[in-house]
């Protein structure tokens, strides 16, 4: 048993030995669809990308938010939603047409949670892009004639945060 063990060993040992790359295997692996830059890197086309991540500290049902939002939003060309990370996630549309309707029907939200995303600017690193502004409405009732004016809204939306 031993000495079967060893042979194997030493002949996985000389076939790894005898492994060489020719120069053409060594350029790596192109993703096909996938635009490469002057140096050779995998390029994202950011021209319809919005990066964003929800306001909780809860991990979000990654499955469960790409379906709903997919079907909130129902883009005309399709989504494709990627996780970059357990909080923050990339919304790829195909038209600009569809990113402009979600951008400006806001806000969005997922299980109670607010949607904070930013379109990904021209060679925007997606883990620096800032993510902590949003804009949804408030409603006031019963304000006086006399309390609406913008420096007064103003105050109020700065008190609420």
């Amino acid at each position: 048993m031993a000495n079967s063990s060893e042979n194997l060993e030493s002949e996985v040992s000389n076939i790894c030995a005898r492994l060489q790359l020719d120069e053409e295997e060594e350029g790596g692996l192109i993703v096909a669809g996938e635009e490469t830059g002057d140096s050779g890197d995998i390029r994202l086309d950011s021209k319809f990308c919005l990066v964003g991540r929800f306001l909780t500290d809860k991990v979000v049902n990654f499955i469960a938010m790409k379906n709903t939002m997919a079907s909130l939003w129902r883009p005309g060309r399709g989504i494709c939603i990627k996780d970059l990370s357990p909080t923050l996630f990339l919304f790829q549309f195909f038209h600009e047409i569809d990113v402009r309707r979600v951008l400006e029907t806001g806000p969005w939200t997922f299980d109670q949670h607010i949607l904070i995303f930013q379109r990904l600017g021209l060679d925007e690193q997606l883990q620096s892009v800032p993510l902590f502004h949003t804009y949804f409405w408030v409603q006031v009732y019963n304000l006086l004639i006399g309390f609406q004016s913008e420096k007064i809204l103003q105050s109020i939306g700065n008190y609420i945060g």
